[in-house]
């Protein structure tokens, strides 16, 4: 699933400057329309993944996400893909959520940051692989091919999950209520996402497109040193959050960040930017599965859906923002200049983790161990 939509992340913004003329402005609505649109269905989605159950949405969801891989066939105008783009936006939105909770459901509370850290792991195999690889079925424009290996590989995907036992957990409350699509107890953790994904959407966006201004050949490959970079950390950082905590992950994750960031502002050949692709992997593969094990570690089992909802929410929000924020920035100074005021940017949510999250997150979680006690 996740192979079919990173096929599909870094090459439609070549599609829609080679194919639909479209410049840099319009090229970070490309991700930022997917990204607020998966923002909007999370609430809904988590609720009702919490509500109905978890196969059921998840299955529904995954087949409109393969119907949707084929439509970019039609998008014959930059208005047209754009309007695909909501809508697949609207499926991630929802398998996302859902991956994310069945999993969380199935590793024992003990070793919850490892499994997420694992599970994390396939999603990066993903990020590492088929960027690279929906390059070289492009390879030339070749446009048609990738839209049709993108389906492929959902229909896959979809085919795979019907042999999967997922968890039964459902709360059986129909009843629509916002409190119920949210959970306020990670809201200081999703700023935290929301400010660290802001900048990624920079990545997303621009890396391919800035390679070939740098005169960089295979470019695409920065996607590979990323996904390597985060492979490595994941291997340990979830052992190290379940026996030591999130604080000192954090304040590395995110210093590493920033140091990617500002590198990428330098480059201009081919190893210095795969360098900086792994460092910025370094920081990514520490600071996602931490920050998602603290926030379901802040609550209880019904309310996971909702949490995952509100943490995936802010990473789309920032993703969505960024994307669009930047191209404006990309095309008035520069990409990259745009990546140094993102590794600048970081240094916000470093020093917001240490003030307000930190002590917010110890408190949340003996909370809920004294009310699962005394149950």
């Amino acid at each position: 699933m996740a192979a079919a939509f990173y096929f599909l992340l870094p090459t439609l913004p070549v599609y829609a400057v080679n194919a639909l003329d479209a410049n840099n402005n319009q090229v970070g609505y490309i991700i930022g329309v997917y990204s607020l649109s998966a923002l909007l269905i999370r609430p809904i989605a988590g609720y009702m993944l919490d509500a109905y159950g978890r196969r059921m949405v998840y299955i529904v969801a995954l087949v409109f996400f393969t119907i949707l891989c084929a439509s970019y066939h039609f998008s014959y105008t930059f208005f047209l893909l754009l309007l695909i783009r909501v809508f697949h936006g609207f499926s991630w939105g929802i398998i996302t959520t859902g991956g994310s909770t069945i999993a969380t459901d199935l590793v024992p509370e003990s070793k919850r940051g490892e499994g997420i850290g694992y599970f994390g792991m396939a999603m990066t195999f993903a990020v590492a692989l088929a960027p690279y690889i929906g390059d070289q079925i492009m390879g030339q424009n070749n446009f048609s091919n990738l839209f049709t290996i993108s389906t492929i590989v959902a229909i896959a995907s979809l085919v795979l999950t019907l042999f999967v036992k997922m968890p039964k957990v459902s709360t059986g409350e129909t009843k629509v209520q916002l409190s119920k699509m949210f959970d306020k107890r990670v809201n200081r953790i999703a700023l935290v996402m929301f400010t660290g994904a802001f900048p990624f959407a920079a990545i997303i966006s621009f890396i391919r497109i800035y390679s070939d201004e740098q005169g960089i050949k295979q470019g695409a490959l920065f996607f590979i040193f990323l996904a390597l970079g985060v492979v490595i950390v994941r291997l340990f950082v979830g052992k190290v959050m379940d026996k030591h905590g999130p604080s000192t992950l954090v304040a590395i994750g995110l210093t590493l960040t920033v140091l990617g960031l500002v590198w990428l502002r330098y480059i201009d050949s081919f190893w210095p930017l795969m360098m900086s692709g792994m460092v910025l992997g370094f920081g990514n593969g520490i600071i996602m599965p931490t920050v998602q094990t603290m926030a379901m570690n802040m609550v209880p089992i019904e309310r996971r859906g909702a949490a995952n909802a509100t943490f995936f929410s802010s990473v789309d929000l920032g993703i969505g923002a960024g994307s669009i924020a930047l191209g404006y920035v990309a095309e008035y100074y520069g990409i990259s200049m745009m990546f140094f005021i993102c590794g600048i940017m970081i240094l916000f949510p470093l020093m917001f983790y240490f003030l307000f999250v930190r002590n917010h997150y110890h408190k949340h979680v003996e909370l809920l161990k004294a009310e699962e006690n005394n149950a």
